[in-house]
């Protein structure tokens, strides 16, 4: 399969799961938005129904206080949040029993009476008909067999507003059993009379003004009995109850007529808007956005390691092929020589260049020698990365073992070796396997006689000791390497632009070989900067 395409389908597959890790983490990332979301709206409404019980409780202790004083004349002075208590007749005069401290009696009395038709029938039905107070009986009925926990926030929340108004409506339904009906004295009723009360204390808004109020049955016919409240002051204890709760809550007067929602209050006609809560600032890295990030980077690692193997996987697929033909062609010319040679020879036609025809043979078994040993070598230390045994031996006996063979194969490209060992460097010891050792530097010095061989055809091999280490150079005076090629010379079937145009010999081997021989026996193999040519840097440990 060609590269493009293998690349084509990777890009794909690649975009395929970016994709759908995308859409994985939008959705994630919106489950934890409506998670954070529905807890603040759950947090929210627990303080809204923490709030509503206390403004209730509050408020149920204030009706009950005037339940009890309701009709009464002369009883105790109207609290804070009760302007004035009063009797309104069926002639619609009106009576204040008590009036608080500062109250325009006048103003009071005149308010009253100018709107007591509006405040009730004094003939007929009851003073309220309950509106918005009273939880219907369709609500109750809907939720009385309900479980809390399958109800929604909603339905929990009507749930919770139908058991306050039964709980208030409870209170005030005690307050009509016969234990506390009797004789009270009203205006202009005597003391004997019999007063019974036909409905419930309720409150309900009247021309503006919140007032509890309810019908009783005198001996002079029915009457209202009422208390006039004064919403500011009270409006104010009750948010003073939920301070702590809900900060910026405002309490509304309900709208009449309307049908009561599970934020009005069960005591009054009025409505608790809780206003903006500040819920702590969440933190930017989050468990979950944590998460996802996490999931995006090892996505990404994996795929840059995809993708680098990938890479690798195809560019080790074009060097094996390009082996493949190097080695294909460095066989074929040996051959071919070897072939045309052996013939002429055999045939009798060049005694006359006979020796000089022996010694081409020699070279190119020589040359096809280093190549299959190169080979061979190379998958030896492919199947198996061991170290080697190091011996003892002095840089004089190492280099000397194989001067004579690198310096012919100097002469053979036209070249010179030149060698820099002094005396005293030649007697310091290293430790490194000889084979190898004699392999890296002939592998080294016939690239110099292949590539470095120019106007100044010197082969350099320099010695330098040092304390711990010997480095042995191979320099030589020829173009040099590339500085796009020197971090690819290393690597295996790779080749410089001279052998890719196939110009030189190689398989590209060579260089990738020297480098893993020099690591197995703990030695290490580089190419140094220089000014001029290749200077390849063979470190050994001394002894």
């Amino acid at each position: 399969m060609l590269p493009r395409n293998v690349w084509l389908m990777f890009a794909a597959a690649v975009a395929t799961v970016l994709l759908a890790m995308g859409g994985v983490s939008w959705a994630l990332l919106e489950l934890e938005h409506e998670r954070v979301v529905g807890e603040r709206t759950a947090a929210r409404e627990e303080l809204v129904r923490l709030a509503l019980w206390r403004i209730d409780s509050a408020a149920t202790g204030m009706i009950a206080r005037e339940v009890g004083e309701a009709g009464r004349q002369g009883g105790s002075p109207p609290p804070d949040g009760v302007r004035a208590r009063f009797t309104v007749d069926v002639n619609g005069d009106v009576a204040l029993l008590a009036i608080a401290d500062g109250g325009d009696r006048v103003a009071i009395v005149d308010l009253i009476h100018t709107n007591a038709k509006e405040l009730a029938p004094l003939e007929g039905a009851r003073v309220s008909d309950g509106e918005g107070t009273i939880a219907s009986e369709q609500l109750r009925d809907a939720v009385k067999n309900s479980n809390p926990i399958e109800l929604s926030q909603n339905e929990r929340n009507r749930w919770e507003y139908s058991k306050r108004q039964q709980s208030v409506e409870n209170y005030l339904s005690w307050s009509l059993s016969p234990a506390r009906q009797g004789s009270r004295p009203t205006d202009g009723v005597p003391a004997s009379g019999e007063t019974s009360v036909v409905d419930l204390m309720r409150p309900h808004w009247w021309s503006g003004q919140l007032v509890l109020a309810r019908a009783v049955d005198t001996p002079r016919g029915r009457m209202i009995e009422g208390t006039l409240l004064d919403w500011p002051a009270l409006r104010a204890t009750l948010l003073a109850e939920v301070g702590d709760l809900l900060p910026r809550a405002q309490l509304e007067p309900a709208v009449p007529g309307a049908i009561a929602d599970e934020r009005q209050l069960a005591t009054l006609p009025v409505r608790l808007e809780p206003g903006e809560l500040e819920f702590p600032t969440l933190p930017m890295w989050r468990p979950m956005r944590l998460a996802v990030v996490g999931a995006w980077a090892f996505l990404l690692v994996a795929v840059a390691a995809v993708g680098l193997l990938l890479r690798a996987s195809i560019g080790l697929a074009e060097r094996r092929a390009a082996f493949v033909s190097a080695v294909t062609h460095e066989l074929r010319t040996p051959l071919t020589t070897f072939r045309m040679y052996t013939e002429m020879l055999e045939g009798g036609m060049v005694e006359a260049k006979r020796a000089q025809y022996l010694a081409t043979l020699r070279r190119e078994a020589e040359r096809l020698s280093a190549l299959v040993e190169n080979v061979l070598s190379f998958a030896r230390i492919e199947a198996d990365r061991g170290a080697r045994e190091r011996t003892r031996v002095s840089v004089g006996e190492l280099v000397g073992r194989i001067a004579e063979r690198l310096s012919r194969r100097c002469e053979a490209a036209g070249a010179e070796l030149e060698l820099e060992l002094s005396d005293a460097d030649a007697a310091a010891d290293v430790e490194a396997d000889i084979a190898a050792t004699e392999q890296i530097l002939f592998n080294l010095v016939d690239n110099a006689a292949k590539y470095g061989v120019g106007d100044d055809a010197r082969v350099k091999l320099r010695v330098v000791v040092a304390t711990q280490t010997v480095a042995i150079h191979v320099c030589d005076r020829g173009p040099g390497i590339l500085p796009a090629e020197r971090r690819m010379i290393f690597e295996p079937f790779a080749k410089g632009s001279a052998h890719v145009v196939g110009t030189k010999p190689g398989v590209g081997l060579g260089l990738a070989l020297c480098r893993r021989l020099a690591r197995e026996m703990n030695a290490e193999l580089e190419l140094v900067a220089s000014d001029q040519g290749a200077d390849f840097r063979l470190t050994l440990a001394r002894q």
